[in-house]
């Protein structure tokens, strides 16, 4: 990655627009007309520089943990309407079949 800052003529950390300020700079500097391999060279640089790194994008298909803590009352309170809700007679449970 050094090279990279080398190539262009700045700092590592340099802002982007002192990474872009460099690389016009230096196309100016190696024209592709007559400096052909140079001019690939500061391209494959900025190119590399102005990208955020790809590591990024790795952590996105990690997984990370979930923390929750449930509320003890709430989960009683559910369940009892749930057993309500369940709750059915066979007179009723038969009517509702046919």
């Amino acid at each position: 990655m050094q090279e990279h800052y080398d190539r262009l003529g700045i700092a590592p950390g340099a802002t982007p627009a002192e990474i872009k300020t460099a690389y016009h700079t230096q196309l100016k500097v190696f024209p592709a007309h007559s400096h052909p391999q140079d001019f690939k060279a500061i391209r494959a640089a900025y190119e590399t520089l102005r990208k955020p790194p790809a590591q990024a994008a790795d952590d996105f298909f990690e997984l990370k943990p979930v923390e929750a803590e449930l509320d003890n009352a709430l989960l009683a309170e559910l369940k009892q309407q749930a057993v309500a809700a369940l709750d059915v007679s066979l007179k009723d449970l038969i009517l509702l079949t046919f």
